[in-house]
């Protein structure tokens, strides 16, 4: 749009010019006359000059103020010594010139000490005037200035000069001589200044290449920057499955420079990134950083390395701040708070985020800043504590051309200030390929093909192939550098007789290796002895499981959606439920919990839920922690402090999750003071689905396999929880006698319906009162009931048995006889009073006789006594407490002892506690006699001191010679089956397993 304004300024300009010249040659005339009216006519010349200057000067001001608006400050730079090399042309640099020139770096803002530093390289040719830190000389013969930078170039005819305009980061060059320079493989002029920019390489006729990453690292202070030394010695990477990744990998580089390693899809560029930053171990070789190898010695490299993986490393929930600031506070312990806000807020201005700053990072389906604006974040995470070597794999991906230039200019800015810089990157531009100071190569198999300046990479491979114009790699016109060129030629495919292309290629990728080994010899630095450079200061322990805590409760809390499901989760689950199985059978029309038959489904449900909602909530928090774990693992944060946070913050949503539950729960259905019973024991179960879920998140990659797993982990736990199924019906396998199967003991779900539906029979307001007497008259009555009888039977089958001459009668006998022994012996034990010494002698003999028989019923009648009078007992000291609680309630009104059972005892839950729908009541197994009736009222009978196995509902556990109320022993047991489940995702077992599993397959697979 000012085109035509600048033309027309342009010939009004042109227009005053001839009208000054013609009035110049009239004077001349004039002053031919007489020589008064020389002197007068020179007077008036004057002044007119002057007056010319002075509109000159106003107009230049004009248009300088005009396109000042329009022109970059690094464009106004180069504008301006375009300016003075064409005002200079004729060696002519009059005072009126040089007041035009000062006039146009005004008004461009250019300070005045750089502007001399300009115009000095323009004008001066003696190498002498160029004593600043600001120039470079390069000459073969040593120069005088100890300021100005130096490198020696042998054989050079002449003096390269080189200039930097520090207020723009602009490279200008100038060359002094006869000899033939090229610039980027176009010819250089003489005593012209050219702009020497990204990637651009000064290749003279005689003597070694000047690379722009050379020209830089002349220029940074290297007083500030700590040496480094990286050497990548004969790498090589093998796959579990036996292929090979990486092949005869030699890389050697110092500070400073950014590395862009290149190659086709399969060559191994991510491999190779991974067994460079010590993420993956090499097969063979080593990967040293000031000596130290990083596989090997990782202690000693902490903090030196940084990461940026090809994926967002980001916490979607959080904001942009607060990704930068906890990672920050993850550094720097020995920083304040201000300190810490300070940086970050620098590093965002710095990267152009300090305006989002507050705005969520969001995810690839709900996005809140933009793909460039991510890659910036993702970088600034390492940037904030300035690694010494960075690996960045693939940071343009997904971006759009703008946006990819940002990001390598970043990366380009942070190698020059010293960092040494790897990065993976696929299909670039011109512009970004020319901005790495060297590119590595891999073709298909992991072979390197190339290893030096990106511009000589064009000439390398074209002249490997034997094309026209192979000395040139960029266009002589445009300097456009083509990088898919090089794919072209060394992915290049035979042509048919018909003239199609074939899968085989020209040249393979071993003879590309065997081509790069001969025309390329690595000369490797020596190994520094200095500490690699590292700034990073780890938090304790204690401050890191803070942080990480503080950390995911504010990225949950922020998720309004996830938390509102899981908050809410709890409470609708248990009024769905409870709402639906609130049956009503009691007389009359009020509901009474002592009816209600769905109370033992109420509580296998809630373990159902309780596992369930503690597998959902943490199933996937590894995996979506994974990429950030990937990133952190370079800082050597400490993985306890990781895992407490986690199991923290997951027990405490537990914790509400199945508070709500249970209070909706219990509340609709009518169960009075068990809250908290309950509420412990669903607690505990949904912490031990926290430990489960965190293993399998750990374990596995996808988030959809974790998912698919829930059910698969959920049957077990309900068909093996002693609800469903009696564990005595189970297949004969799985099954024992009087004791509970030891698969269903490793499942949580059988201990938690245990502990509750022992507690809530044996300690609700009801029977708590009477429990201790009905279990002694259980006892009593299954001895005279049941035991007793059963024991006389047997002496009577022994009787008629005796009699048979078969083998298998005789068998019988004799496991009667055994049977016979075990239990008047533990008779005796129980009744020392007794006298059992002759029956005991006969027992001992395994022979029936008819001694056996009399003295075996004389013994049994006297134990029937006994407990009879026991029941007798018992039974009138129940009626008693009944009769006075009775007389105690009816001083209460609307209150009754039959209403406290009403409300508080369950009949159903009876039922199933007492066993009392089983048709054997005692059973005869291995030589004992089984009681399967009032399981509840049956304590154990441990086999040695450690024996804690007992059968389902029994009231109490024994363990190392104790017992223990079922209640607390089945708790202890769930929380010591969490513990367990921590060690194995501390040290990762169940991962390890899989991958032993997973190398197997692969074996098989090749076999």
């Amino acid at each position: 749009d000012s085109v035509q304004e600048y033309l027309s300024l342009y010939e009004e300009f042109l227009v005053e010019k001839k009208k000054s010249k013609r009035r110049g040659e009239s004077s001349e005339e004039e002053s031919d006359d007489s020589v008064s009216e020389e002197n007068e006519t020179e007077q008036k010349s004057e002044r007119k000059a002057k007056l010319t200057s002075m509109k000159d000067s106003v107009r230049t001001l004009a248009i300088c103020k005009k396109i000042n608006k329009t022109l970059t400050q690094k464009q106004k730079v180069i504008v301006l010594i375009e300016l003075l090399e064409l005002v200079n042309s004729d060696n002519n640099f009059s005072p009126q010139r040089e007041q035009i020139i000062n006039t146009v770096s005004t008004v461009f803002n250019i300070e005045n000490e750089e502007y001399l530093q300009i115009e000095k390289f323009v004008m001066s040719d003696k190498v002498d005037d160029f004593d600043h830190e600001n120039f470079l000389v390069s000459t073969e013969s040593e120069i005088k200035s100890e300021k100005t930078h130096y490198i020696n170039s042998e054989k050079l005819d002449g003096v390269i000069l080189f200039l930097k305009v520090e207020s723009v980061d602009l490279y200008f060059v100038k060359y002094l001589g006869s000899d033939t320079v090229f610039i980027n493989s176009d010819a250089f002029s003489s005593y012209r200044v050219s702009l020497f920019s990204y990637g651009s390489t000064i290749k003279p006729s005689k003597g070694a290449s000047i690379y722009f990453s050379d020209l830089v690292s002349h220029f940074t202070n290297s007083h500030t920057i700590t040496p480094l030394s990286f050497n990548c010695k004969d790498l090589e990477f093998q796959f579990p499955n036996g292929a090979i990744g990486l092949r005869d990998v030699n890389i050697t580089e110092n500070r400073g420079q950014l590395i862009g390693i290149m190659g086709a899809s399969g060559a191994g560029k991510t491999t190779l990134l991974n067994v460079l930053a010590g993420i993956e171990t090499p097969s063979k070789g080593s990967v040293l950083i000031n000596g130290l190898n990083i596989h090997t010695q990782k202690d000693l490299v902490k903090g030196v390395i940084g990461y940026i993986a090809q994926d967002d490393l980001l916490i979607e929930d959080l904001t942009v701040f607060e990704n930068l600031y906890y990672n920050a506070k993850l550094c720097f312990k020995d920083k304040e708070e201000e300190e810490i806000r300070g940086l970050v807020k620098l590093v965002l201005e710095n990267l152009g985020l300090e305006h989002i700053k507050h705005l969520k990072v969001g995810n690839a389906l709900n996005k809140k800043i933009s793909g460039g604006q991510r890659k910036r974040l993702n970088i600034a995470l390492e940037l904030i504590r300035e690694p010494a070597v960075m690996f960045v794999d693939e940071p343009t991906s997904g971006l759009s051309s703008r946006d990819s230039e940002n990001v390598i200019d970043l990366l380009k800015e942070l190698s020059l200030k010293g960092k040494l810089i790897f990065v993976v990157i696929h299909q670039p531009s011109s512009d970004i390929y020319k901005k790495f100071d060297k590119m590595y190569f891999m073709d298909t198999g992991g072979y390197p093909i190339y290893y030096g300046s990106p511009i000589d990479a064009v000439v390398y491979f074209k002249e490997a192939t034997n094309q026209i114009n192979s000395d040139q790699g960029q266009c002589g016109e445009c300097g456009n550098v083509n990088p898919e060129q090089i794919f072209d030629i060394i992915e290049a495919r035979v042509v048919n007789e018909y003239g199609k292309l074939t899968n085989k290629r020209k040249v393979t990728p071993t003879q590309w290796s065997d081509l790069y080994k001969q025309s390329f010899t690595i000369k490797f630095h020596s190994d520094l002895e200095d500490a690699p450079p590292s700034s990073l200061k780890i938090p304790s322990r204690f401050k890191q499981w803070f942080i990480y805590t503080i950390r995911d409760i504010k990225s949950k809390i922020s998720n309004t959606q996830y938390l509102s499901i899981n908050l809410l989760e709890g409470p609708f689950l248990a009024f769905l439920l409870a709402f639906i199985i609130r049956y009503n059978d009691a007389p009359g029309d009020s509901y009474l919990f002592r009816y209600n038959e769905n109370v033992p489904a109420y509580i296998l449900i809630s373990i159902v839920v309780s596992l369930f909602m503690g597998l959902s909530v943490s199933a996937e928090e590894i995996i979506r922690d994974r990429k950030i774990m990937k990133r952190e693992q370079f800082l050597s944060l400490s993985r306890t402090s990781y895992l407490f946070s986690k199991v923290g913050i997951l027990f405490l949503l537990s914790a509400i999750q199945t508070l709500t539950y249970v209070v909706v729960g219990n509340s609709i259905l009518g169960i009075p003071g068990m809250t908290m019973n309950y509420w412990l024991i669903l607690f505990s179960t949904s912490c031990f689905a926290n430990m489960l879920g965190l293993n399998i998140s750990a374990s596995f990659n996808s988030a959809i396999t974790v998912y698919i797993l829930i059910p698969l982990l959920l049957i077990p736990q309900m068909i093996l929880s002693g609800a469903l199924f009696n564990f005595e019906k189970l297949n004969s396998v799985l099954s024992e006698k009087d004791k509970t199967p030891l698969i269903a003991d490793m499942m949580a779900s059988r201990w938690a319906y245990e502990a509750i539906a022992v507690e809530q029979h044996k300690s609700n307001e009801y029977e708590e009162i009477y429990f201790e007497i009905d279990k002694s008259i259980s006892a009593s009555n299954f001895q005279q009931a049941y035991r007793v009888p059963e024991l006389e039977n047997i002496i009577n089958e022994c009787a008629s048995k005796n009699k048979d001459t078969l083998s298998e009668s005789k068998q019988i006998v004799i496991d009667n006889l055994i049977l016979l022994r075990n239990e008047l012996t533990d008779l005796h034990l129980l009744n020392p009073d007794i006298p059992f010494e002759k029956l005991s002698v006969l027992l001992d003999s395994m022979k029936y006789s008819s001694a056996l028989y009399v003295s075996g019923f004389d013994y049994l009648e006297k134990v029937a006594a006994v407990y009879t009078g026991i029941h007798t007992s018992e039974s009138t000291k129940k009626d008693q407490i009944t009769s006075i609680l009775a007389k105690r309630y009816a001083k209460i009104d609307g209150l009754s002892h039959e209403y406290i059972k009403d409300v508080s005892f369950n009949e159903s839950l009876d039922e199933i506690v007492r066993n009392l729908n089983t048709k054997a009541r005692i059973e005869r197994h291995e030589g004992r006699l089984v009681q399967n009736l009032d399981p509840i009222f049956k304590d154990p009978r441990p086999s040695n001191a450690i024996d804690y196995r007992a059968h389902l509902f029994a009231p109490k556990k024994h363990f190392a010679g104790s017992f223990y109320e079922t209640y607390k022993f089945n708790i202890l047991v769930i929380w010591l089956m969490s513990l367990v489940l921590y060690f194995t995702l501390y040290f990762d077992v169940f991962k390890r397993i899989l991958g032993v599993f997973g190398k197997i397959s692969l074996i098989k697979k090749d076999d």
